[in-house]
Formats: C-alpha cells, structure tokens, sequence
C-alpha cells in the first residue's frame, strides 16, 4: 500500500511519560542524592488548577518540583482531566492528589477510585483521619501521605503505613489545627515521633525553606506563593488579592466545616461572617450545569460530610456555604463576596501587580538560586 504524503508527514502522538511513584524508597533516593522536595499545595476549589505539572516538571541541581490537585468540588470528569493534564506538563515527574477526609463519602472514594486509576504518584489526606484511605491506596499500589498538626498523629500514620507526612502549622492558608501551634515547633515535635520523611507546610516562602531542611525536613510545602504566579486558572482579581498585603489584611475566620478556624484575606465578606451574618447557598447551576455536582442539582450540594457542615446543620440559617463563597473567589474574581484563604507568607510577596507575577518555572529557579546562596560559605577577606 502506498502513504500519501499527507499521511506520511502525520508525526505520531505520544503518550505523556506515566509519573513516578513518590514512596517513602523514592524520596530517601531523592535525599541520597542531596536534592529535597518542593512541594505545591493543592488549593481548593479550583484555586491550583494548571499548577501541578509544571511545578512536577522541575528537576534541579538541590529541589525536586512536587504538583498536587486538590479534589475538593470537582466533577468526575474535571478531576480526571486536570490530572491528565498535569501529567502531561509533568514529564515523568511526580503529581499527587489532596482528598479532605471531611467531604461527602460518596465523592472521597470515587476521587480516590480516579486516583488509583490514573496512577497518581501519591494521596495526600487531611481534614479529618480516614483509616480507608490508606487501604485503598495499598490495594491500588498508590503511596500515602498524611497530614499531621502533632506527633502523635505523625506516629499514628507511620504505624498505619504512611510513605511520608507533611507537617502542616499554624501558619496554613484555609482550615487549620491549632492556631497556637508555629510550624518550626510543630516540626521538631513530628521528626521527634517519625521516622517518616516529613514535609513542612504552612506559610513558607523562599526565605524560609533553607532553615526547615536544616531543621531535618526533606522537603517544604508551598501554597501560597504558586497562587500568585501567571501560571494557573485563577481568577486575575484572586492573585490580585494576594498583593501588597500586611499582617491587618488577614483574618482567622469560623468556617462552615465543623467551625474550624480558617485564614483568609480580609474583606468584606470575612467582615460579615464576623458581624454574624448568614449566607445560605445559593443555586450552582452556573458552574456545575443542569446535571448539577455528581447529581445533585440543589442549592446545597451536600459538599460535606454528614453532619459536618455547620451552614446545613442550622436549616441554613447560620454559617455559610463554602462553595459558593469558595468559587466566587477563584472562577468569578469576586473581591467583596469571595473567600480568599491564603497563608501567612503573602505579606512577603513583593509583586504589586498581577500582570507582573512570575511563572512557575521562575519561581522554582528563584528557590533554587536561594538555596545556593545559602549553601556558599561565608567568603574571609584578607585584612
């Protein structure tokens, strides 16, 4: 048979590299090797979608890049797409998923049913303990990683099969722990407990990466400075909430779930939820379309857990709805209306605009060339 030339100049397509697998065997190579781990947080809500494989990508001569996807309010098939997309930027690196413990059971396992199928490099769950998990991440040969805020939870995981945790303090964007527990104090605790590779999460930035790898991490968590990147499907007016901040532009606030304290940005919406204001949710058809979140086409998706949902419990007459508030940040851009959670660390953001951010891989280049200065000794000049 004869190729015509049209068929002939078609170059085949090829399947992006699968990613690697980030067990506790890998990440010990990863240390042999005097790299550590960079990780991104995954944000909710949308808020870190684009991110993961491109910071998956990074490889350098002291860091290896890590992406996360956050499941939380995804569709089946948004989940399963923005993990093949991150795949595909990743280059064989290593992206994981980030379950909440506390959404609705139905969605917690058929995300982690999508987890195992598309072969993620590893599950990271908090908010709340599920012992589930870890089996079926076991039987579907997927790494498990726990999110711990003590070392008891820390000792607790690795009894239970944990490959690494990732030390998450005070200083955490949305839902945190004990708000009188700083992340250097809570590290030393978990590394005393552990003998897991830790990560430490929880408001760093570049300045603070070397001193937490001194510290005996194998790595640290970064959030919130990835959000304010050009890279990602954020909002513009969402990474523009994240510039020229000080400590008075951020507030703790109750959330819905299980009134938990949570960071965000001040606004007029936080000012409200502290006055005592209810928001009831509203209809989500805009976002999620006719067939509605995995089916359910009311007001209240019935995102969380049973009886965990403060705004539901109530009748709706408290509290308010975490989605909604959540997607007017990230999809809509909404300054006044939307919930902005962030970590403590955007007050050392220099960038003042958002057309100016960075790329992600200028961010990872910028850990790096921070890494190495502070590796140089310091230089004796002759007197």
């Amino acid at each position: 048979m004869t190729v015509g030339a049209a068929e002939a100049s078609v170059t085949p397509v090829s399947e992006p590299a699968p990613l690697g697998k980030l067990d506790r065997a890998t990440i010990q190579g990863i240390l042999a090797s005097g790299r550590k781990l960079l990780v991104q947080g995954g944000m909710g809500i949308h808020a870190s979608d684009g991110l993961s494989g491109k910071v998956a990508a990074h490889r350098g001569e002291r860091l290896v890049g890590v992406g996360t996807i956050s499941a939380v309010v995804k569709s089946s098939e948004h989940f399963r797409n923005e993990i093949r997309r991150a795949r595909a930027e990743a280059a064989g690196g290593f992206v994981g998923v980030n379950l909440m413990a506390a959404i609705n059971k139905a969605e917690f396992e058929t995300y982690t049913r999508i987890a195992v199928e598309e072969k993620v490099s590893f599950v990271v769950q908090g908010a709340g303990i599920s012992r589930e998990i870890i089996k079926w991440c076991r039987a579907g040969g997927i790494p498990f990683a726990g999110i711990v805020s003590s070392g008891r939870l820390a000792a607790m995981y690795e009894k239970w099969g944990a490959d690494f945790l990732v030390a998450e303090g005070a200083e955490a964007g949305g839902h945190i722990g004990d708000v009188d527990h700083p992340l250097p104090t809570l590290v030393d605790e978990v590394l005393a407990h552990t003998s897991l590779p830790v990560v430490a999460a929880g408001g760093v930035d570049a300045a603070d990466v070397a001193r937490f790898l001194e510290a005996g991490a194998a790595g640290v968590q970064v959030a919130s400075r990835f959000l304010a990147s050009s890279d990602g499907d954020a909002h513009v007016n969402f990474k523009a909430m994240h510039l020229g901040k000080t400590a008075e532009d951020i507030t703790l606030i109750t959330s819905c779930v299980k009134g938990m304290k949570a960071r965000a940005v001040r606004n007029d919406f936080t000012e409200a939820l502290a006055a005592g204001q209810a928001f009831p949710p509203r209809s989500k058809a805009w976002f999620f379309g006719k067939d509605g979140y995995h089916g359910r086409k009311k007001a209240c998706i019935e995102c969380l857990g049973e009886g965990l949902c403060l705004c539901r419990a109530s009748g709706y007459r408290e509290s308010f709805c975490i989605t909604d508030a959540l997607l007017a940040a990230a999809i809509k851009g909404d300054t006044r209306n939307g919930l902005f959670y962030t970590g403590s660390s955007i007050t050392r953001i220099p960038e003042l605009d958002a057309r100016a951010l960075p790329t992600v891989k200028q961010l990872m280049d910028a850990f790096e060339a921070v890494l190495a200065a502070a590796d140089k000794p310091l230089r004796v000049v002759a007197g």
